[in-house]
């Protein structure tokens, strides 16, 4: 009797490893996805307050001069940064497109795209080798045309 009960104690912890690891894996797949989708709609928020930001031709103090101010490409990516601080947007990845092309802001009544391309590096080990590199590319985009404003 003794060895039939130490076999099932030995299968059960067999089938006990097997589900766990599923189960385990379920989970962080879950957590991984959460923050991902996290990070979008994080990013996608700061585009639409830069772009409301955008829109009115205001412009920021630069905390490095007092009395002086930021451009208006500068108060718009900074606007965006305060907007995720801790994702770290890195000013080369928010673009600002108007009629002039990139790096316009435009003036009074112009169209303006602001787009961000983020990189999200997944931390599960099981998950990136669904993505390239282990890196999900997000990239956002808004058009607004600008208010009338004194330039």
């Amino acid at each position: 009797m003794a060895p039939l009960i130490r076999g099932r104690r030995g299968s059960v912890l067999v089938e006990f490893s097997l589900i766990a690891l599923m189960f385990f894996g379920l989970i962080f797949a879950v957590f991984e996805l959460g923050r991902v989708f996290y990070v979008q709609f994080a990013i996608h928020s700061a585009v639409r307050e830069a772009s409301r930001f955008t829109v009115t031709g205001n412009v920021l103090p630069d905390p490095n001069n007092p009395g002086q101010f930021l451009s208006r490409v500068d108060s718009i990516v900074s606007t965006l940064q305060r907007a995720v601080p801790g994702l770290g947007v890195q000013p080369g990845n928010v673009f600002i497109i108007g009629p002039n092309g990139p790096g316009d802001p435009g003036g009074p009544g112009d169209v303006v795209t602001i787009r961000v391309d983020y990189d999200i590096e997944l931390v599960t080990p099981f998950m990136k080798p669904l993505f390239p590199n282990g890196i999900h590319r997000y990239s956002v985009a808004l058009i607004s045309q600008n208010e009338p404003f004194d330039s």
